[in-house]
């Protein structure tokens, strides 16, 4: 399977929000914009979009 083209984006976080998703990183070994992707993923299939 292709992998698909990763354009950089900012996004601005609360710090607290920072924290925990540096922390899950931490625990899991996976990079923060990855729990994020993962995230916005599972919210557009919720939202069916």
């Amino acid at each position: 399977m292709k992998k698909p083209i990763m354009i950089r984006t900012n996004i601005h976080l609360p710090e607290a929000l920072l924290g925990k998703l540096k922390a899950i990183s931490i625990q899991t070994g996976l990079p923060v914009s990855e729990l994020v992707r993962t995230a916005l993923y599972a919210y557009l299939k919720k939202e069916k979009l």
